[in-house]
């Protein structure tokens, strides 16, 4: 059965919402008065169930739904239908659709020499950072080297620094093509390096540059790091201009943040990028799980 909640300013408002959104065998389980207006739960029976599913398969329509919700952010009782109306709908397909999620799980990262994170500011590039240097010394019992790019603004190296020296893992501080290569030799001594980009990459032509360019090599794995607390036009905005890097794999953030699933379901919608990890606080190493548990009913 599919449940839906209606807001109507009567009841024979309320009823021609329930025909139209859910048919004519629809029942009312309960009606209640609310700041002068109606709210209607009503429920369908299990044929149009099956022509809803039908009507958004699988991710079809989930980026019109979004940008229509965007629109309504003005009128608080049409968002909170449209959002009750994506959960409530997707939910279900996206848990029957177990191959193609699993599709969309990178199962093997972190394998490459230079593994670097892109993103844009406030993404948590920098405790991402420090979680996978974590997994891969404590776990995988790595070599490892910290090394960032991102010291353009105040506290921008600073954090991962800090981890770096509680982990007693070699931080290198990069802040030219040259010390790049200056470190060269040092970087031979270890299994994995990983590099922490600046957040405004995009306003720093050089390190820009040179950062597209490394990220072409064999050796490197290219990591974009997207908070899923951030607005669905800019998760889109940011998984276009990162593609130039030769992204992998993509890292989400702020799990813990969000109120239901819908960034995630978004994001599975519309990249073609794998996910590896999914950050849900910001203890480390704790607060980071691989997206294999995605297929877990209790997480997705």
């Amino acid at each position: 059965m599919y449940l839906k909640k209606f807001l109507a300013k009567n009841i024979q408002e309320g009823w021609r919402k329930v025909k139209e959104t859910l048919g004519e065998d629809a029942i009312i389980l309960s009606i209640k008065e609310i700041n002068n207006s109606f709210e209607i739960i009503a429920a369908s029976p299990e044929k149009k169930v099956e022509s809803i599913k039908k009507k958004y398969t699988k991710f079809a329509n989930l980026k019109n739904f979004i940008t229509e919700l965007e629109k309504s952010s003005t009128d608080e009782h049409l968002k909170e239908e449209i959002e009750e109306d994506i959960v409530l709908t997707y939910t279900p397909i996206i848990k029957e659709d177990l191959e193609n999620i699993s599709k969309k799980i990178k199962s093997n990262p972190l394998n490459k020499k230079f593994i670097i994170l892109f993103g844009n500011i406030s993404s948590g590039k920098s405790v991402t950072a420090a979680k996978l240097a974590a997994i891969l010394k404590f776990e995988r019992d790595k070599k490892i080297c910290i090394a960032s790019f991102d010291f353009y603004k105040i506290g921008g190296s600073e954090a991962v620094q800090t981890f770096a020296e509680i982990m007693q893992i070699p931080f290198v501080k990069i802040e030219s093509e040259k010390d790049f290569i200056l470190n060269k030799d040092f970087f031979e001594e270890f299994d994995h390096i990983i590099l922490d980009t600046p957040g405004n990459i995009n306003e720093l032509k050089d390190v820009e540059k040179f950062s597209y360019l490394i990220s072409k090599g064999s050796q490197t794995e290219n990591i974009l790091v997207i908070p899923l607390t951030k607005k669905e036009r800019l998760i889109e905005k940011d998984i276009h201009y990162f593609s130039k890097f030769n992204i992998e794999h993509l890292i989400l953030t702020k799990y813990d943040q969000i109120e239901n699933k819908i960034p995630l379901y978004y994001i599975l919608s519309i990249s073609n990028y794998p996910i590896s990890y999914i950050a849900n606080g910001v203890k480390v190493p704790e607060d980071i799980f691989h997206a294999e548990k995605l297929l877990e009913e209790k997480v997705l």
